[in-house]
């Protein structure tokens, strides 16, 4: 039977398939794949599908073809770092110079300890393809048209019921569907920032939303992070010397540091904001990678000056964009005709598709799977920074991110370029400052790409040998 659905997605589903049998050993290097016309029969899709597929593996080194015999595998590859593609990247995005910041990692291929991503197999068994074949088989006459501006209503349901096991109360209607995190903080700052007007962000914070801001024509002020969360004795400061009305933070599995905010800490955020007038906008695009106890700030206000904005990105695969934003409902009008203006709508099919897989059961031991490998892979990172004698920021059970110093380096972005030349591209704390041209002692390393044993050894001998002749 022919599928009906984005042929690009099921090419990618397809290879992701196969790439996680190469990585089980259920392929070993040496199989043939079986011929594209036969691998199309068994699939159920047409084979310029299969071909894409086989494309894609060859591409990333997984699978090379040979001539007038198919295609065999080769293995899990190691590709080496391209100096040549990363420093540009990170030069410009050390200068702030746009969306080249993001440029950065998109130049690396995912071979970054500091990437921004969760690994691939962390997310493979999720099948995402399993509930795209139903939903291209049942949704036919739907998800090809325009949906409804707020997002598909039983995924919004089903986000209203996440949310209260946060102890968020947000109706169907109070919850906003965009495609990803990142669209949901577009809509907001054109919602709600003038050029000239001053923003607050976190300082270091995730760097997406400069670029957003820059863009809006912004004075952006960075507030401290600290083991806790925000520093509120700048932050008084920054209200009492600008009067911003507006604050973008992450109060847990913060990104870059790992931290999360204390109940003390949120508690008076939120007083402050109260008094201030103070939006506090939260985003909380890793929070499948946290327990659900977590306190969160939209849980202590209920909404009331705190916007939430969540993803399922991070936790299922960046190709299925599906994001969330949850406000008052004095904000859900105007916030939904901005989002009509930027984009119509977002994806039924893709939100369709979310909604199956959360819907099925998968989803919670999906959830509870990530958070034992993340907890599991902090442990493990934790304990390489000991022995190496670098300083961790904060040590939180679970987190895909820490923030780190390493001992002797005073400009980590100088030490990412001399890593670079060896093959290692690490991620400097520089590009999550709001200033460009800042210097910067940490590095961002993602705990879930520091499970090779052999290829950590190697940037561990790395890193000792540029600072022997630093």
């Amino acid at each position: 039977m022919a599928s009906h659905f984005p042929p690009d997605l099921l090419s990618e589903q397809i290879a992701n398939q196969i790439k996680l049998q190469i990585r089980q050993g259920d392929l070993a290097p040496g199989a043939k794949l079986p011929s594209l016309r036969h691998y199309s029969q068994i699939k159920g899709v047409a084979k310029n599908t299969v071909v894409q597929a086989y494309e894609l593996l060859v591409a990333d080194g997984y699978v090379e073809p040979r001539h007038g015999s198919g295609f065999y595998v080769v293995g899990v590859p190691q590709a080496p770092v391209s100096a040549e593609r990363w420093a540009p990247a990170l030069d410009h995005a050390l200068a702030g110079i746009g969306i080249d910041r993001s440029a950065f990692h998109l130049a690396g291929g995912g071979h970054s300890v500091g990437e921004g991503l969760p690994p691939s197999a962390w997310l493979e068994n999720c099948r995402l393809d399993r509930y795209m074949h139903k939903i291209g088989r049942s949704g036919l006459g739907s998800v090809f048209r325009y949906g409804d501006p707020y997002g598909y209503l039983p995924l919004r349901q089903s986000i209203s019921q996440k949310l209260g096991a946060y102890g968020i109360e947000a109706r169907s209607d109070q919850i906003i569907l965009t495609q990803g995190a990142y669209q949901a903080v577009d809509i907001l700052i054109r919602h709600m920032v003038r050029p000239g007007d001053t923003v607050l962000v976190d300082a270091p914070g995730f760097y997406p939303t400069f670029n957003k801001l820059s863009l809006q024509g912004a004075r952006i002020i960075g507030v401290p992070r600290t083991p806790l969360g925000p520093d509120l004795v700048f932050l008084k400061r920054a209200l009492r010397a600008s009067r911003a009305k507006l604050f973008f933070t992450q109060s847990v599995g913060h990104n870059p540091t790992g931290s999360d905010i204390s109940a003390e800490t949120a508690r008076e955020l939120l007083a402050l904001a109260a008094s201030a007038g103070l939006t506090i906008v939260d985003d909380d695009a890793l929070a499948d990678y946290k327990p659900g106890h977590c306190a969160r700030l939209a849980s202590l206000d209920q909404l009331e000056n705190t916007i939430y904005v969540g993803s399922f990105s991070k936790s299922l695969s960046s190709v299925v964009r599906v994001g969330f934003l949850a406000c008052a409902p004095r904000h859900v009008r105007e916030l939904v005709s901005v989002k009509t203006v930027l984009s119509l709508n977002s994806s039924p099919f893709a939100e369709r598709t979310v909604h199956a897989v959360i819907t099925e059961g998968r989803f919670h031991k999906h959830v509870l799977d990530l958070q034992q490998r993340t907890r599991r892979a902090v442990k493990d990172a934790l304990r390489q920074f000991g022995k190496h004698g670098a300083t961790v920021f904060c040590t939180p059970e679970h987190s895909l991110f820490l923030w780190v110093k390493l001992p002797g380096v005073e400009d980590a972005a100088a030490c990412t370029r001399a890593l670079l030349e060896r093959g290692f591209a690490l991620t400097p704390g520089a590009i999550f400052l709001p200033e460009p041209g800042a210097v910067s002692p940490w590095f961002r390393f993602n705990v879930g790409f520091m499970q090779d044993a052999e290829r950590m050894s190697a940037l561990w001998r790395a890193i000792a040998t540029q600072q022997r002749g630093a």
